[in-house]
């Protein structure tokens, strides 16, 4: 097994583990529930809706387990429901130095992602100055994400019709 220096003093070290997709919450409560010490590092993100989470995953589809190496819990991870693998190098789970963890703990507790908040508001006449639409008038919509995805409605053939563009697109 690939080990690092740094291990408690009961012998427990942190593993990275592989989830499947969106199962990083479940697989966190489940080791909990077993009385594994889990990290899943998260990031403040700004919401609008309440019954959107205001925290999501860093690292999508990985968590962090402290283990002992030794014992049963690793094979036992290999059997946890939403868990793909271990993360290893040359077929040997590779623990992950506790500073490395501490690190990342104090640099995420700074953080949050910023949506970016459109210039336009909702039924605002806009104009296209890119794209296939260009030249046309347009009524702004809404945002749809976070790297600049808008929903303009366009007068077509006599009625409006929804199409998506970029932000950059729009003046």
């Amino acid at each position: 097994m690939i080990e690092s220096d740094e291990s408690g003093i009961d012998g427990r070290r942190w593993f990275a583990l592989y989830t499947k997709p969106h199962k990083e919450y479940m697989v966190q409560g489940l080791l909990r529930h077993r009385d594994v010490e889990t990290y899943l590092p998260e990031i403040a993100v700004a919401v609008q809706r309440r019954d959107r989470r205001s925290k999501k995953p860093f690292f999508p589809h990985y968590l962090f387990a402290r283990l002992d190496p030794r014992g049963d819990q690793m094979a036992k991870m290999h059997w946890t429901p939403g868990v793909r693998r271990v993360v290893s190098a040359a077929g040997q789970p590779v623990s992950v130095p506790d500073e490395i963890v501490v690190h990342i703990r104090h640099r995420l507790a700074t953080m949050v992602e910023e949506q970016p908040v459109a210039p336009f508001s909702h039924g605002e006449i806009v104009h296209v100055a890119h794209g296939p639409f260009e030249g046309l008038n347009a009524v702004f919509d809404r945002a749809l994400s976070p790297q600049g995805r808008v929903r303009v409605l366009l007068e077509l053939m006599g009625r409006l019709m929804a199409a998506d563009l970029d932000l950059g697109d729009l003046l």
